[in-house]
């Protein structure tokens, strides 16, 4: 039976302090307490894990027994199975970046600096003080063994090894980690959107005790661009047309993500016509290709006419054909 990760359960890293730890318990209890919350039923169930994570964590000797037991599965197999050594993994390390339009669409390699569990280099991750003498596990008697449930099983007052150490080391607390800033080259490929995730195997936190590490998982927040709205993997965005540019169609030239774009407008486009440009959008971040970019006309009227160009625009109107009676339903002119 696989054992919940208390750490995870009170919402606290496995460096926390017994202060922080107390602090969150409180803060959960009070949040589902089978008292305020007697209509929901899984409630209770949350409760007593809640409790239980605390009772583990908030007791020194059971915490460290805790922490040094494998969290993947490894904490109960028998010993004739090869149980592997060492403390539980690590904690994933989640680190936000923030990223700018175009590093987002295009891809980007950058530097993250992250603060992170490691393994304690006094006592070599051992949770030992300096010179400390190992004494005789008195649950094992030394043997690294036990039977239960007429099996043999590992020991998990001392993991196995059949000793304990009674003097932590001071530098980690006993916990065999202590915080440190490190540099981590990230590779972020193109497509990247607000909230989107990579994650990067074994370089999160150091777990207890030489515990292997969690994983660092890197959380985009992508800066907004003033020419385009971005919906998934396609792009948006609107293009100024003069009047004459609407009525007699014309060619311009649209800036896409990557360069310059030749779009024909046809004659007679109408002030909000969309015009599709397939496979010029963002890549796709999941498969392969690229979405697509919309173009939005918008006509634009002149304001500031002098009296010749009222007259000329007053005997286009006339050579114009006229509005029919659907197009002038609804409207009234006087």
């Amino acid at each position: 039976m696989t054992m919940r990760d208390y750490y995870a359960v009170l919402g606290v890293d496995a460096a926390a302090t017994a202060v922080q730890i107390r602090r969150a318990y409180q803060r959960l209890a009070r949040r589902y307490s089978p008292d305020v919350n007697f209509w929901d039923d899984n409630a209770r169930g949350v409760f007593e894990e809640i409790v239980q994570a605390y009772r583990i964590l908030s007791d020194p000797t059971a915490r460290t027994v805790y922490d040094r037991r494998d969290l993947v599965g490894e904490r109960a197999r028998p010993a004739s199975e090869g149980a592997t050594r060492g403390g539980r993994r690590g904690d994933d390390l989640h680190v936000p970046v923030e990223l700018s339009f175009q590093q987002a669409v295009g891809g980007v390699e950058i530097d993250v600096p992250i603060d992170r569990l490691s393994r304690c280099e006094p006592c070599d991750a051992t949770g030992a003080d300096r010179g400390a003498e190992p004494t005789t596990c008195g649950h094992c008697g030394g043997l690294g063994t036990i039977w239960s449930d007429s099996s043999r099983q590992m020991c998990p007052a001392c993991d196995g090894a059949g000793t304990r150490v009674a003097e932590p080391c001071p530098a980690c607390r006993g916990r065999g980690v202590t915080s440190r800033r490190a540099q981590m080259h990230v590779v972020l490929p193109a497509g990247m959107d607000t909230g989107s995730q990579l994650r990067i195997p074994g370089e999160g936190h150091a777990g207890p005790f030489a515990g292997p590490r969690g994983d660092l998982i890197v959380i985009t927040r992508v800066h907004p661009d003033s020419r385009y709205t971005r919906k998934g993997d396609n792009l948006y965005c609107e293009v100024p047309l003069a009047m004459v540019e609407a009525v007699l169609g014309c060619r311009i030239r649209v800036r896409g993500v990557d360069g310059l774009i030749d779009l024909v407008i046809p004659p007679g486009t109408q002030s909000g016509q969309t015009f599709r440009l397939r496979g010029r959008g963002v890549r796709r971040l999941a498969g392969e290709g690229y979405g697509d970019l919309y173009v939005t006309a918008r006509v634009e009227i002149p304001r500031g006419l002098d009296p010749r160009t009222h007259e000329m625009v007053r005997e286009l109107a006339r050579l114009l054909p006229p509005r029919s009676d659907a197009d002038n339903a609804g409207s009234a002119r006087e």
